[in-house]
This record gives structure tokens, sequence and C-alpha cells, in this order.
């Protein structure tokens, strides 16, 4: 298991959070984070959601394929040593299968915005060819990263190992 040295241990013996792990979330979960900033901005004459989703229905669809990704990321939250054995040993469990949701999440979103291409008919769009290159590079890295094998299969032990009876 012991794969990766020190230099890759965070504070409790845990493999740290690679920054590219932050940047796929970040990616998966755009339409939330963009709908966020645009209740944040409180501006009306500056339309953030117009300008990325062209109908309410591409916004919703993305919601409901970001969703996937929630999961994995509130559990990812989660992820720091638990007061409670029985906790931390269940959470680990589903933490060793959360690259799957991921994948999931990464081949709808691509799908859909292959979908979004063929509507309009294979014109080229920047921000379209920019989003599909981002979600591809998210796959592969979600399926071919071998950290990230080590990273999800690692848990925190748990605070009170001692007092585990």
């Amino acid at each position: 298991m012991m794969r990766y040295g020190p230099e890759y241990w965070d504070k409790y013996g845990t493999y740290r959070t690679p920054i590219a792990f932050h940047l796929s979330l970040l990616v998966l979960l755009r339409a939330y984070f963009i709908w966020v900033i645009a209740a944040l901005s409180r501006r009306p004459e500056l339309d953030i959601m117009s300008l990325v989703f062209r109908s309410k229905h591409d916004f919703f669809s993305a919601l409901a394929i970001g969703a996937v990704a929630i999961i994995p990321a509130v559990v990812f939250c989660l992820r720091r040593p638990q007061k409670n054995v029985q906790s931390a040993f269940r959470l680990a469990k589903i933490w060793r299968f959360m690259r799957w949701p991921l994948l999931t999440c990464a081949a709808l979103d691509l799908t859909w915005l292959i979908i979004q291409a063929a509507h309009s008919y294979y014109q080229f769009s920047m921000f379209l060819a920019l989003q599909m290159v981002v979600v591809l590079w998210v796959l592969l890295y979600l399926a071919k990263s071998r950290y990230l094998t080590v990273f999800f299969n690692d848990w925190p032990e748990p605070e009170n190992k001692d007092k585990s009876s």
C-alpha cells in the first residue's frame, strides 16, 4: 500500500489530496459554482446564467449531471480523523468506491456536451470546445491516475483508536 514516500503524506498520515483532484471536482460541479456566483452577484444587468447556459433545460441538465459528483465531494469533505471508530470504518469503505461516481459524472458530462454540439449542428463554439477538452482531461485523469488509486484506498485513522472497545 505504501507506494509513495513521506513527502506525499499529510499531518494525519494519509496521502495528500492532489491539486488535480480539487480541479476535477471544480469542473464536475461547475454548474453549482456558477449558480452560487450568479446568486451572489446581485447585478441584474450582468446575467451570468444566460452567458453560460442557453436555456433553463441546459441549466437543469447540468445540475442533474453534477449531482452525481456531490456525494464524493461530501465524503471528501469528511476525510479527516473521526472520533467514532465505526463511522471512520464506514466512511473508509464508502470512500474506496467514490472514484466510480466521479467517472460516471465525467462521462455523462462529456456525453451531454457532445449532445449540445450535435444540437447546434456541430457549429464550432469555443466555449463548448473548451468544456469538452477540460471534461475529457478530467475523465482521463480519473481513469488513469495511479496516485488516485492509492488516494481512494487511504482513509485517516480514528482519533481514539485505543478506546475502540
